[in-house]
Formats: structure tokens, sequence, C-alpha cells
């Protein structure tokens, strides 16, 4: 295999008109079965390929067929679903706040809370929760109790393509969530805003400040 393995091997998945065992991406590649499973696995991880159950040729165990995902059909069906989640921008945008805010919810769960009598860093605290989500965190800057991280939206850019304003609202509510859970003493003391990048590329920039100072 010369180049990415992995896109060779999904290249052999959309190539077939039927479902493609390990077995056979090894035999067509002249690679040991294991190196094939390794790769189909990535791609079923990565997205990219489903595994599905064939019947067994023998009286053995189900034999593991992979397919290629239809990944620009997914992405349409993933837009109107999307698209169903309010009837304006500013519906669907509050819909993806409480989204974020269950999201981080389950993944922060068990993250132990500081001090009651401590007032921790809001800062810090975004950027850890961020970084728990999936998130790249690039920068971190704080002035005059104003602070602005600015992340790649690499979770959400799938999400973001179609509809930014769920992607924004998805960040905003997981951060929201992140602040009011660190610490009683930061509960309700700063606001959240979600600054897209200008240029449209990945990054986006999140502002906490004092809520009077958000108004």
């Amino acid at each position: 295999m010369s180049g990415d393995p992995r896109t060779t091997v999904l290249g052999i998945l959309r190539m077939a008109e039927e479902p493609v065992t390990a077995a056979q991406v090894a035999q067509q590649l002249g690679v040991h079965v294991t190196t094939a499973r390794f790769h189909l696995r990535n791609l079923v991880d990565d997205g990219k390929a489903a595994s599905v159950v064939l019947r067994s040729e023998s009286a053995g165990r189900p034999r593991t067929g992979y397919v290629a995902v239809n990944e620009l059909a997914v992405d349409n069906l993933l837009s109107i679903l999307l698209g169903h989640l309010g009837g304006s921008p500013e519906e669907r945008e509050q819909t993806g706040v409480l989204a974020g805010r269950q999201w981080a919810a389950k993944v922060l769960a068990g993250t132990a809370p500081a001090d009651p009598a401590m007032f921790p860093d809001p800062a810090t605290v975004t950027a850890d929760a961020l970084r728990a989500l999936g998130f790249k965190v690039s920068n971190v800057l704080s002035a005059f109790g104003t602070h602005e991280i600015t992340m790649c939206s690499c979770p959400l850019r799938q999400v973001g393509t179609s509809h930014p304003e769920i992607a924004r609202g998805i960040a905003r509510g997981a951060v929201e969530y992140a602040i009011e859970s660190s610490s009683p003493a930061l509960a309700g003391q700063y606001g959240v805003h979600v600054i897209p990048a200008p240029d449209g590329d990945c990054e986006i920039t999140l502002r906490l400040a004092r809520s009077a100072a958000l108004n």
C-alpha cells in the first residue's frame, strides 16, 4: 500500500458492490488480515465505513463485512434534521444551547467542583471544559475582567457547516454549564458570547464577561 493505507482501504469499499470482509481486503492489498481489519475498524470509528453481519458460509461464527458510508447523503440528512430544530435561526440556536448544556453535563460528569469558598478563574474553567469536550484551544486572553478563548470548532464542524447558529448555541450552552457547575461563586456571574471567525474557517472565539458587560 502506497500513501495513506486508510484511504486505500476506503477506496476498495467504495468500489465494491457488496460488503467486503477483512480477508478480501487483505488479499487485494497483499497484507495480513490483522492489518486489514485494523484499518477497517479505524474507518468505522471515523464514521467513514460501517460494519454489517454476513451470513456464515459454514457452521462457524457469522462473518463481518464492511461498507463505505455515503458521507454526502449523511450530511444532507443531518442538515435536514437540524433544520427541524426550530422555525428560525434564533429558535435553533436556543435549542443548541439546551443540547450543549446536556452534552457538557454528560461529558463533565464526575468532575470535582471547586471549593465553594474559592473563586476559580473562569477562563481556566472554560478552557479545561472545552478540551474535555474535544475542542482545541489555541489562545486564551484575559484583560480587564473579560476573557476571550479562541478554539477550533472541530467537534461541531459538521453541524456548523449547514447550521452555524446551532453550533454557536451548543458551544455557548456547554460553556455556560461548565462555568455554573464549577463553583457557586461563578454561577450567574459571567455571560457567554460566541464570535464566529470572520473568514469562515474552523476557529471561533468565546468571550466571557460579567453579565452586565455583555448588555
